[in-house]
């Protein structure tokens, strides 16, 4: 006897399946849209004795059983309470002191009980990308350092309730809290050593100067003093773009169309300022201070060496990382109300061998008249 195939109309039908495409793992933020709650309500749904509404609770379930998910179990702190996940994305390899800071960030979230996942992007372009992967990973807080993840990828960073707090950008960014140094008053600071100094003629160096407010600050400051108009040298953070910087400024040495060499140089790096310096001593002949006094950025190591301690703004690297971990921490979840905060943290100017500080007579530096603010 041939048996008949079965009729298609008669045959159970299966429930079209709502996992993401292809093969990625589904996880909370896919659970939660599905459920139309937050991703936290999904974290609260599946966190013994968090409170959560039943009626919410249901439909996560719901969403979670149609989607296939389990929800993975977080390694326990002490307490015996899930531990949260925070994100670090580092866009700036060539700073020294957020290599720095790399043990401090460690250290801080470990002790908050984070669990920490890394990322470091050689190429800013790649950012956003490395931003949306992470937000696929049920985190709880991202912090990112030197660079600003586009708009529309901050929104998803909120719409995911993740607290977002990016380090070294002053400008304001909508979605995410800031972490930096107060630069207006750094770059006053600097403006203040050079015209006790006596300096007249200021140069900044840095990549896309115009940008940094500290530099910013700096030339205001010396030119509302009656200086002359400053040189800007847009360039990289390297040692190497030190040296290139200043063959701009002084292969001239006072001859040319460019007018007199630069006699008060702020570099936003020590090791632009490092490069600044030896190519002004060993190629044009310079004497650092007599001749051109030079304040970094960073009070790195490098600025410290015995072969050349450089004058440099110190950053107060530990009070950062652990203001911008508790601006984290205290802003997971749901998107608190009112604006995100700006936190700018106060720098000194340590004085060293290339600028004239340490031996110009206080009290000439105690007449030269206040700067405007």
């Amino acid at each position: 006897m041939t048996r008949r195939p079965p009729d298609p109309a008669s045959a159970p039908k299966r429930a079209s399946s709502s996992r993401p495409s292809g093969s990625r793992k589904v996880n909370a933020n896919d659970v939660a849209r599905m459920a139309q709650v937050s991703r936290s309500a999904v974290s609260r749904t599946f966190t013994p004795g968090a409170s959560v509404a039943p009626d919410t609770r249901a439909r996560v379930l719901a969403a979670a059983a149609a989607l296939g998910y389990r929800h993975g179990k977080r390694v326990e702190d002490i307490n015996g309470l899930p531990t949260r996940r925070a994100a670090v994305v580092m866009a700036n390899l060539y700073s020294p002191y957020f290599c720095h800071m790399y043990s401090m960030i460690e250290d801080e979230l470990t002790l908050r009980g984070f669990q920490i996942v890394w990322r470091i992007v050689s190429d800013h372009a790649m950012l956003d990308s490395v931003v949306e992967e992470l937000i696929e990973q049920d985190i709880d807080g991202m912090l990112v350092l030197s660079a600003v993840p586009g708009a529309s990828v901050r929104k998803k960073v909120r719409a995911a309730d993740i607290s977002l707090v990016v380090l070294d950008r002053q400008d304001a960014v909508d979605g995410a809290a800031l972490v930096w140094i107060d630069g207006p008053d750094v770059g006053r600071q600097v403006a203040r050593l050079m015209l006790a100094e006596g300096r007249s003629r200021p140069a900044c160096i840095a990549a896309n100067p115009h940008r940094l407010t500290e530099l910013q600050a700096f030339a205001a400051a010396m030119e509302a003093a009656g200086c002359a108009p400053t040189r800007w040298v847009d360039t990289g953070w390297t040692y190497e773009n030190g040296v290139s910087a200043a063959q701009r400024l002084f292969s001239g040495n006072g001859k040319g169309g460019d007018g007199p060499p630069p006699d008060a140089v702020f570099a936003a790096s020590d090791y632009l300022a490092i490069g600044v310096v030896d190519a002004a001593r060993q190629t044009y002949g310079l004497r650092v201070p007599q001749d051109v006094s030079v304040v970094g950025f960073g009070d790195t190591s490098q600025s410290r060496w015995l072969s050349h301690t450089t004058s440099s703004v110190h950053l107060p690297l530990l009070s950062m990382v652990q203001t911008a971990v508790a601006t984290m921490a205290a802003r997971l979840g749901p998107a608190p109300g009112g604006p995100a905060p700006r936190i700018w943290l106060a720098c000194d100017v340590i004085e060293r061998e290339t600028t004239k500080g340490l031996t110009f007579p206080a009290a000439q530096a105690a007449q030269t008249p206040p700067l405007p603010e």
